[in-house]
């Protein structure tokens, strides 16, 4: 039997998905990339997996968009919807006609629009909630197809921002215990994995017998063979002393995303966030004095309630004057359950849209003034496909060999030193000698 699986989303949900792969394989079934759901596909999968994403609106568009898809497969695959959409419209009460419904833990019963559409594309057969889905890919290692790995090592949150429904959705903190987790590292850099990406819903909330991020993070530096550690997204909370400490070793990548959401306290108070301006700066700073040549970035929410044009002139301007590199940048979407949705979306579209494009044009000076840094430089990069590479510094490159130097002998997954250099306005890496 075959199969296919979509992922919309974060890495956490990659991270799922990867799993589930692997899943699928110990049952006996061939996994099929991603091109079988084209129209006129040599083959089309016999069952389709979409593990789908809640976190905006355009999330739960592209989810939908995604299910459709899958449904005007010909032969019709067998189609099973999970993920945080799912769960959040998860409703034991309805009765699709033939949609088969697994339930766990305590469902959602929201029964708005969304729980309708979905259950109204022909050709779903099942939906999953997320208990269904965590029994299904409970302590089960991943089986990456990219090359960096993903390794899940906790889900849930319980800091409640106010916009925010996937921590609601997901459930509080649970985390995979540190063994399990040492195995499935250990069979990632047997199976050839040089960097690998340690993920969680609020990574930071990691905890073990009373041990977190930092010890894991030190037990897992103990392990044999070559490889690079990075970390996902991480609150400012989650920084103490364990995790500043083992964030020195050179295998621990000098990447840091760290959400921001906004630069003015006022709107961060709103947003339930759990620090001040003056104390993301002070993070920063102190992350700078252990790795210089780090590469930060942020997320940040335009648009939220309240947010006027003196407010988002102080983000910017708190922005422009801090050592981040790089933005991830979200129009505010509000979500149903969520304490911020009875604020409604006052900001207009069109403000939103200017905003973003501001703080874009900002981003990508920020992004080139820190990547020019390191011209003339030589950093390690994992090798993608296409003679592509990421640094440890988070520089994606254009790869370049030497002549005499075999194509055929760049491996995908497999780390490469480069001498970084521009061409044009693109950054590329000439492979240098080992």
């Amino acid at each position: 039997m075959t199969a296919a699986i979509l992922t919309v989303g974060c890495r956490l949900n990659q991270s799922e998905s990867d799993c589930l792969r692997t899943r699928l394989i110990n049952q006996g079934m061939e996994v099929l990339p991603i091109q079988h759901l084209s129209t006129g596909a040599s083959e089309v999968p016999e069952v389709v997996f979409i593990n789908t994403c809640t976190v905006t609106n355009n999330a739960d568009h592209r989810s939908l968009a995604l299910i459709r898809t899958a449904s005007r497969l010909s032969p019709k695959p067998w189609i099973i919807v999970m993920g945080c959409l799912a769960e959040r419209c998860f409703s034991p009460q309805a009765k699709p006609g033939a949609l088969h419904q697994e339930s766990g833990g305590t469902p959602q019963t929201y029964t708005g629009t969304l729980w309708q559409r979905m259950k109204d594309i022909y050709g779903v057969n099942e939906i999953w909630c997320n208990a269904r889905k965590q029994k299904e890919i409970s302590n089960l290692p991943p089986t990456p197809f990219r090359s960096r790995a993903l390794l899940k090592v906790q889900d849930g949150c319980d800091q409640s921002c106010s916009y925010c429904v996937v921590s609601r959705v997901r459930g509080s903190p649970v985390s995979i215990p540190k063994e399990i987790l040492i195995s499935s590292f250990d069979r990632l850099v047997d199976a050839g994995f040089y960097e690998i990406v340690l993920t969680g819903l609020n990574l930071g909330k990691y905890r073990d017998r009373g041990k977190g991020l930092g010890e894991l993070i030190h037990s897992l530096l103990k392990r044999p063979g070559r490889f690079r550690i990075r970390l996902a997204s991480i609150e400012p909370e989650g920084f103490d002393q364990e995790l500043f400490s083992v964030i020195t070793d050179p295998r621990v990548c000098p990447h840091f995303h760290i959400p921001l959401q906004s630069g003015d306290d006022n709107l961060l108070q709103l947003m339930g966030r759990h620090y001040t301006t003056r104390e993301y700066r002070s993070l920063l700073e102190r992350l700078l004095k252990i790795r210089p040549d780090a590469n930060i970035g942020a997320d940040v929410i335009v648009g939220f309630p309240e947010e006027d044009e003196a407010s988002f002139q102080r983000t910017y301007r708190f922005i422009k004057d801090l050592p981040i590199t790089y933005l991830h940048i979200f129009p505010y979407s509000p979500r149903p359950n969520t304490p911020a949705f009875p604020l409604g979306d006052p900001v207009p579209k069109e403000v939103k849209a200017q905003r973003i494009g501001e703080l874009r044009s900002l981003s990508q000076r920020k992004r080139e003034i820190y990547a020019h840094q390191f011209i003339g430089k030589e950093r390690e990069g994992v090798l993608e496909p296409g003679f592509k590479a990421l640094t440890d510094n988070y520089l994606r490159v254009s790869v370049k060999l030497p002549s005499g130097c075999d194509p055929l002998a760049i491996k995908p997954k497999s780390s490469v030193k480069l001498k970084l250099d521009l061409s044009g306005k693109e950054l590329i890496g000439w492979k240098t000698e080992e």
